[in-house]
């Protein structure tokens, strides 16, 4: 999918997020000692319900790589930055401001955040996520959604400022982004015990077949 370029104004440290989704866990319930190899670490995070309400303006939005929502009320952004809907690279938003600003960039629709910056609501639903931090930075994540659909991801996440602290390039970023993604190949593939091998389907892929609508 073609990203614009200059969606928005870069922030100082700048949040990458890489991540791999999978299908479904290959094992009942992940433990540290579930298989060989083990896991050097495994920490269990508490189980969290997750109210995600994403919004759009005739698609303009997602066929440009952003994706905008408001996660259990507080508004997010995601900047795609290069992979699939499989294997993402993401750089996140999380100020207002600047959610605004890429929405303007995109839409040209100057609007409030009381007003959803002039966007429509195109998906809602709640997903119930177990989490699990092993090796102490990887971020492994199973996630039913209330409409009965399953995909889990494996996540790295870092914040990223440029030579001398400044604001970081795109091509710093795309380095970076790349480094990330070859550590989670590496991960899934020494834990492979862990993870199905199935063809995963996204969360809002799934959404919109149930939904019977068309993915842009």
């Amino acid at each position: 999918m073609a990203v614009r370029q200059n969606l928005h104004k870069a922030l100082s440290p700048c949040i990458l997020e890489v991540e791999r989704k999978f299908h479904s866990l290959a094992v009942h319930q992940l433990t540290q000692n579930g298989g060989n190899p083990p896991f050097q670490s495994l920490r269990t995070l508490p189980l969290q319900i997750i109210r995600d309400t994403y919004y759009d303006k005739a698609d303009l939005l997602s066929s440009s790589g952003a994706w905008i929502r408001r996660r259990n009320g507080i508004w997010e952004a995601k900047i795609r930055k290069g992979g699939d809907f499989t294997n993402s690279r993401f750089e996140e938003l999380s100020r207002v401001s600047d959610i605004a600003a890429c929405v303007e960039n995109i839409t040209k629709i100057q609007a409030h955040e009381r007003e959803n910056f002039g966007l429509g609501i195109m998906a809602d639903f709640t997903t119930t996520r177990e989490t699990w931090i092993a090796d102490d930075e990887f971020r492994i994540v199973r996630d039913n959604m209330d409409f009965g659909h399953e995909v889990g991801e494996v996540e790295l996440q870092r914040a990223l400022e440029g030579e001398g602290g400044g604001v970081p390039s795109e091509e710093e970023k795309m380095v970076e982004m790349q480094r990330m993604d070859e550590r989670i190949s590496e991960f899934m593939r020494r834990y492979s015990w862990a993870f199905t091998s199935g063809k995963p389907v996204g969360k809002l892929t799934a959404y919109f077949e149930m939904m019977g609508k068309k993915r842009s």
